[in-house]
């Protein structure tokens, strides 16, 4: 009979825990200053914890092709522990200069990637940012046991989040179609 219970309950305990991981997500969003939809043809995902770069929320396409993971950082967060006699720590603002490399070489296993910026017009265009970049990587597999190839999209907004958007799958062209037609998903609100 407890079994019986048990088992009846289960879908309603991952509803409700669900319904708790959304309304963290959508905190986290507001508290960032960022606007999401998730994209046609994709299903949102359970996140999985991930020592190599913890991210608050995924979805995998209908076809499992691809898969695109979110990781947030709002700046109010930032807290720099910064021992400098001439007390020139980095702002937050100037951080995602230094965030950005260092993401690409945490999901790579120290591999080489290619990245570039977005011109400033297309990041206030596609999200409404100050700056924005992209990247071309293979993946450590301790970030992905089911993806080799990722391309990343990083956005900045000055007193708001550094958010990434990571875009996974055994194809790199299919992660960069997915990335065309997705990418504005996520961007800085008005």
């Amino acid at each position: 009979m407890r079994r019986l219970v048990l088992l009846l309950l289960l879908p309603l305990l991952s509803t409700v825990l669900a319904s708790a991981a959304d309304e963290a997500f959508v905190k986290l969003l507001n508290e960032a200053g960022l606007e999401y939809e998730i994209p046609s043809g994709y299903k949102k995902k359970p996140v999985e914890y991930n020592d190599v770069l913890p991210y608050q929320y995924r979805v995998v396409s209908d076809d499992g092709a691809v898969e695109i993971r979110y990781t947030i950082f709002p700046l109010d967060r930032v807290k720099i522990d910064y021992d400098d006699p001439h007390s020139s720590a980095p702002e937050p603002d100037h951080l995602f200069t230094l965030l950005f490399p260092s993401v690409l070489t945490d999901i790579s296993g120290w591999g080489h990637y290619k990245s570039k910026d977005y011109p400033a017009s297309e990041a206030l265009r596609l999200f409404r940012a100050d700056w924005a970049a992209v990247a071309v990587l293979d993946v450590i597999p301790k970030y992905s046991r089911k993806y080799k190839h990722a391309l990343v999209v990083a956005i900045h907004r000055n007193g708001h989040a550094d958010a990434y958007q990571i875009f996974l799958s055994n194809d790199i062209h299919k992660a960069g179609e997915a990335a065309k037609k997705t990418e504005s998903s996520l961007r800085f609100k008005k």
